[in-house]
């Protein structure tokens, strides 16, 4: 086979793989909501393999800021009887101002609604992010983990 054709044959399996094995792997940890790591794994996965390092330190950072913003303005918000429009509405106000100047960090404006609407009475605002961020980025790791994989496989047979 061709290098191009083995490329995408690659990059086909690592997507594929990325998505089902995030799945797999974060159900099995008792995350909650696992197709945000099936989501992750594939959202990281670029071309290149430093593309894809990239995104993966964008999607950490960003996902990490999001959550943060999510449980800071969700406390706050509580005490004035805010629902999930005026929660939305601040937290990706203030994610938006912070991925002005840092683009790479655009995650953190969808981390803030994701947060708030897979948010139910129990758990308390902080774990759900927590676990809102522990699927994402266990999702990144894997997704990163199989394009580094992968890419290692095209090396060893193309040089």
């Amino acid at each position: 086979m061709k290098e191009p054709r083995f490329r995408d044959l690659a990059f086909v399996l690592r997507c594929s793989g990325a998505a089902t094995l995030s799945f797999v792997l974060a159900q099995a940890s008792g995350l909650p909501h696992p197709v945000w790591a099936a989501m992750s794994g594939i959202i990281v996965g670029q071309e290149k393999l430093g593309d894809t390092r990239k995104t993966t330190i964008g999607r950490f950072v960003g996902t990490l800021l999001g959550v943060i913003i999510a449980v800071i303005v969700g406390t706050a918000l509580q005490y004035c009887a805010a629902g999930p429009v005026a929660e939305i509405a601040v937290a990706v106000g203030l994610a938006a101002t912070i991925v002005r100047r840092y683009p790479s960090l655009k995650v953190c404006m969808w981390t803030c609604p994701i947060v708030f609407l897979t948010s139910t009475a129990q758990p308390p605002l902080w774990e759900v992010g927590m676990y809102r961020g522990a699927e994402v980025l266990f999702g990144s790791v894997v997704g990163a983990a199989l394009h580094a994989f992968s890419e290692r496989i095209v090396r060893v047979r193309y040089g």
